[in-house]
């Protein structure tokens, strides 16, 4: 359960038709708009930004999240979306799914924090009152929010990037300051939506105004900047580029956060025994660039086993099955399958959309490996598992590795530990189905039915909501 704090206003039309920066804006009853100085401006970064991915999360594999017996929920005679996301319906996510998606949050979402904050500060901040500096990092800012959302919003509704096909494969609207409010969006093709990612982030490095630290993990800072550039670069394979960027980031912010040092004593809700269970402060985690509030509670992790012996995800997170201290089961109670790990965690916060320091050494191991340099990349991952792994458990596998497949492996253990709470985890797969080396067939049995997700399969892109379809005739279900 991703219990979040969502911004109040546009919810449906996205990069449907935007309204005119007055629009967006307008905050006395006269319709005039007062945000004409900079300090006004700069309001308009101070959101909570928050989104749900729980479905994507479900298609990636990593967990469910349901309240009643999973029977109950995939065994309908009439097909829903819990039934089609869950069960990997591959023939429900086609002929059905469209039709049940009269809205998206995630989508609506992002086009809002485009719509709503970067694009009105771009289009206003050169005319309003305030000094060239301070106009210099909002416009920055503004740039790199522009560029985050958008980047976020194609990992769910295209295809991933593939560099000989991006050119022919239609995403969604890019949606700049200039949008003509008279006429609808028009999609672009992948290439030129990730140049234009691209783009905007280059303009806000050229600016050179945006802090080392920003004022809080909910704003945007200089690490920002490049993480995502070198998000971006991953998806477009351009490994150089992305390492760089990566690299970039961690000059600036390299610490990865101890979970051993961040254990603290939580009591049973039976006899009241006290257990350990890692505290990952909010907005506070030394590692993290941006953060989202994020509570995990009430989901269930599936992939948990995945992880290392030792690994304190798997052995100290604030889960229900400690809390309710093995005197009952509650995936069993809850869901009608035991023994799954059950998160409770009220007092964390895990950025659900969150940049920070251990995706960059992720990327420069992956791109390591590329290179076939194995003892660099899992020096890399060694930076990561350090801090994750109990000490008393600890190996470090700079080293020990002679072989991709090897070395593939312990990236993908890693990653899951880092990513599994997250959206990370569906982007790192989606983009790894374009990879010969990485791409896998996933394959789960629940309630006994068989499931498998394949590197082709059409559930890795989602389908644009029908509020947006019926007011823009420039889109259809599935863009390809």
């Amino acid at each position: 359960m991703n219990i979040k704090y969502i911004a109040a206003g546009m919810a449906a039309f996205g990069a449907v038709v935007l309204s005119s920066c007055s629009d967006f804006t307008e905050i006395d009853a006269k319709g005039k708009n007062l945000l004409n100085r900079t300090q006004d401006l700069e309001l308009l970064l101070n959101a909570d930004y928050s989104l749900s991915a729980t479905v994507m999360q479900e298609i990636s594999g990593d967990l469910i999240y349901a309240y009643s017996p999973l029977s109950t929920i995939l065994k309908v005679p009439v097909k829903t979306s819990n039934s089609i996301i869950m069960g990997w319906d591959e023939a429900g996510h086609d002929e059905k799914l469209p039709e049940l998606t009269a809205s998206d949050a995630w989508y609506a979402g992002c086009y809002e924090y485009i719509g709503r904050i970067a694009n009105p500060i771009l289009s206003m901040v050169d005319a309003a009152e305030g000094d060239a500096a301070t106009k210099a990092a909002l416009k920055a800012e503004a740039y790199v929010v522009r560029a985050y959302f958008h980047f976020l919003a194609v990992q769910k509704f295209a295809p991933a990037y593939n560099p000989a096909t991006a050119s022919g494969v239609t995403a969604i609207a890019y949606v700049k300051e200039d949008q003509d409010i008279k006429v609808p969006t028009v999609p672009v093709t992948l290439d030129v939506f990730y140049e234009n990612i691209i783009s905007d982030l280059d303009a806000a490095e050229d600016l050179d105004a945006l802090p080392d630290a920003a004022l809080n993990q909910l704003r945007f800072s200089k690490p920002c900047l490049y993480a995502i550039r070198a998000l971006a670069h991953m998806a477009m394979q351009k490994y150089d580029l992305a390492a760089r960027d990566a690299q970039k980031a961690l000059d600036i912010k390299k610490t990865v956060a101890d979970y051993n040092d961040m254990l603290n004593t939580c009591y049973g809700a039976i006899t009241g025994a006290p257990y350990e269970a890692i505290l990952r402060p909010k907005l506070a985690c030394p590692e993290d660039y941006f953060a989202d509030y994020n509570i995990d509670f009430y989901n269930t992790y599936l992939n948990v086993d995945q992880l290392e012996p030792g690994h304190l995800i798997h052995d100290k997170f604030n889960t229900m099955n400690a809390g309710y201290e093995g005197l009952m089961d509650p995936s069993q109670m809850m869901i009608g399958i035991p023994g799954l790990f059950m998160t409770m965690d009220l007092d964390s916060s895990w950025p659900l959309i969150g940049l920070r320091s251990t995706q960059m050494y992720l990327i420069l191991a992956e791109c390591a490996i590329n290179e076939n340099k194995y003892d660099v990349a899992m020096g890399y991952l060694d930076k990561i598992r350090v801090n994750r792994i109990r000490r008393d458990m600890y190996a470090p596998l700079e080293g020990t590795v002679t072989d991709k497949a090897t070395a593939i492996k312990h990236l993908k253990s890693t990653a899951l530990g880092e990513n599994m709470t997250t959206v990370w985890s569906f982007v790192d797969k989606k983009r790894w189905t374009q990879l010969d080396d990485y791409k896998e067939t996933y394959r789960r049995t629940l309630v006994d039915i068989d499931m498998t997700l394949t590197p082709e399969s059409s559930l890795w892109v989602f389908p644009i909501p029908q509020n947006v379809i019926n007011n823009n005739p420039n889109f259809k279900p599935y863009m390809n």
